[in-house]
Formats: structure tokens, C-alpha cells, sequence
């Protein structure tokens, strides 16, 4: 389309003939008018850019514009909640003899839109912080610095750090992404099914959400959902693999995106953003029907395939894939019977 409209301006070009010398002054004594050929010209070039705009425009209408990252922003990178405060670190240690009491403990490490008490990004969890003598925790509060191995941790140092910024609230309807916080994948699902007309969730109680974010490529959208087991589900949280030494974690993800999408192309067959979809399209292992829609099961491409199958189905022109990790087949399409358009409300 880019092509045609350039050629299409060359065109109009060639046929104004332009005058070998400009006289700037006499031009600028003249009335400003229009006469007939320009205003042909004129009427020509708005026809021209309101019948080829629409082919891109459309399908930018009404669209929500968001990055690949679901990464919310914060004015630091390093900080501890405290207080609904901001503490950045410094460069000022101390001795456990000049710490004050306990003020908590680090729960979570992670980058959020809704910050809690002990939330950071920069200190492991179990982590302790607290207030110093003869300091106002309301500047200053010190985090213990963990060395030693995973087995066995030990106390380096205390690390002071500077109460700075209040923690802003955010901004719920700008949210487009979340993970691993209850409230904020809810705030995204909720603004993501607003904008997203070919939404599917799975609707099994069985299954928490733990992760939704919304991507586009400038002209259509992506959605990629997470579910974990809930404690409570018969399928389990967990599962030891045959030939394997270590207990792996189920999980299940889902991606919906229409034909076309252009963004996250592996190899060029298929949408893959975090390794979640590696699969081999011209391997299909077979095909079932679930709730109305004809699956069709993929070859993954590492180890472990009869525990990581993968289904996919197309609706309208829209593709839905579903990945699973730890998961049987038999159990996938049980879940698959819970897969339904998101209600609007």
C-alpha cells in the first residue's frame, strides 16, 4: 500500500509543470488563492489519501497500543516498601549491635502495580528489615544482606536504606498485565475482555489464573494467559516424571491471536513470546472435539511430550493455542471441555 501511494504522488507530480525560477517577492504580494488546477490537484491528493488510508486505519481504530513488556513503571529500580514509602538502598552498612527491632519481612521479590509491605526488587525473600538506634525509621530502615549457600545462609552485613518517594497508587484501568498477584491480574483480565472481543478463558474451578497480559503488533492483539492447579484440585499442583529425579510444577498456558499477527513470529509459523509454544505445526498427533471446537494436538519439541501436550484450535480466524507443563493429555482435555468465550461482565 506504502508503494502505491508513493507512485500515485509521482504521478500527480509529473503532472504539475513547476516554473524555472520562483520570484519569492511577487508571490508574497499576491492574494492567497487557490487557482483551478491547484484546487484539482488538491482535490485530487484528499480523495487519493482518504480512499488508501482506511485499508491501514481500521484496523488501528479503537486499538489500545501497548508494549511487549508487562513490566509496570516505577520511579525506582531498586527499592523495599516500608510504610507505603519507597526505600532505596545506600551505601552506608552496619553491625547487627545498631539495629533498632524488627520492622518485617520480605515475602516477594518482583516488580508489581499493587505494592505491598516488604514488597522489593532488589532482596530475597525471608529477608529481614529494620528500624536503627537513634534513627527515624520515617528516613532510614536497614535489610539484612544474606550470603553463605541455599543451604546454609548467613548474615553479611545490614544495608541502610533512605525512605524516599510515597508509593503511588496506580492507575487500574491502564492496566494491561499481571502475574502472580491475585488483584492485578484480575484489574487486567477485567480491562483486557473490554477491548478484546475473542477472548477465551477457561472456566474450570479446578484452575487459578496467575497471569494475563495483553500485546499487539500495531494492528492486532495477543492475549497470553497462565493457570496453576488450585490447591484443592484433584489433578494435583505437582508431578514426579518418569526418569526424572525432581518433582515438576503443572502449569497451563493459553495464547489467542488472529491469523496474520506479526509480532513474536519463531521460524515463521507460528507466535512465540517465552518458549511457552515451541512446537512442530507440521507434526499433528491427532484431533478431538471439546465444548464445539475441533483440536488438534501437536509434537513438542523437547523432552517430556506426553507430559507438555499441545492443542491448538481456530475460531473465526482466530488462533488459540494451549501449552501445558507437568499436564497429561487426558487431563488437558477434561480441561479443554471448561474452554468459553470471557463474559462481558
Amino acid at each position: 500500500m506504502e508503494q502505491e501511494l508513493k507512485n500515485t504522488l509521482k504521478y500527480v507530480q509529473r503532472q504539475i509543470q513547476l516554473p524555472e525560477e520562483i520570484d519569492i517577492e511577487s508571490i508574497l504580494k499576491r492574494k492567497k488563492r487557490f487557482n483551478s488546477k491547484q484546487a484539482v490537484i488538491f482535490v485530487a491528493l484528499t480523495v487519493l489519501f482518504l480512499l488508501l488510508v482506511p485499508n491501514v486505519t481500521p484496523s488501528w481504530a479503537g486499538l489500545k497500543l501497548f508494549g511487549t513488556s508487562d513490566q509496570p513503571t516505577h520511579p525506582y529500580s531498586e527499592y523495599l516498601v516500608h510504610d507505603a514509602h519507597y526505600y532505596i538502598p545506600t551505601v552506608e552498612r552496619l553491625s547487627k549491635e545498631q539495629l533498632a527491632s524488627k520492622l518485617g519481612t520480605i515475602s516477594r521479590i518482583g516488580d508489581w502495580e499493587f505494592l505491598r509491605e516488604g514488597d522489593t526488587t532488589q532482596y530475597p525473600p525471608d529477608s529481614n528489615y529494620y528500624s536503627i538506634k537513634d534513627k527515624s525509621p520515617d528516613k532510614y530502615i536497614a535489610v539484612e544482606i544474606l550470603g553463605g549457600t541455599a543451604r546454609k545462609r548467613t548474615i553479611e552485613y545490614y544495608q541502610v536504606l533512605k525512605r524516599a518517594k510515597l508509593v503511588e497508587k496506580p492507575d487500574v484501568k491502564s492496566i494491561f498485565g499481571g502475574k502472580n498477584d491475585l488483584t492485578e491480574v484480575q484489574a487486567a483480565y477485567q480491562n483486557i475482555r473490554k477491548v478484546v472481543p475473542f477472548l477465551r478463558i477457561l472456566q474450570s474451578p479446578e484452575l487459578k489464573r496467575t497471569s494475563i497480559v495483553l500485546r499487539n503488533d500495531g494492528s492486532r492483539y495477543h492475549v497470553k494467559l497462565e493457570y496453576r492447579p488450585t490447591p484443592e484440585s484433584s489433578m494435583g499442583q505437582t508431578v514426579t516424571i518418569p526418569g526424572d529425579d525432581h518433582i515438576t510444577e503443572k502449569f497451563i498456558w493459553i495464547q489467542e491471536y488472529p491469523e496474520g499477527y506479526q509480532d513474536g513470529i519463531i521460524k515463521g509459523n507460528h507466535v512465540d513470546y517465552n518458549g511457552d509454544f515451541q512446537y512442530d505445526p507440521n507434526h499433528k498427533i491427532g484431533e478431538f472435539i471439546s465444548n464445539g471446537l475441533k483440536w488438534i494436538q501437536y509434537s513438542r519439541t523437547y523432552e517430556h511430550a506426553p507430559y507438555d501436550p499441545l492443542f491448538s484450535t481456530k475460531v473465526n480466524r482466530v488462533i488459540y493455542e494451549v501449552s501445558s507443563q507437568g499436564c497429561t493429555v487426558e487431563e488437558m482435555k477434561k480441561i479443554l471441555e471448561t474452554f468459553e468465550q470471557a463474559p462481558k461482565k
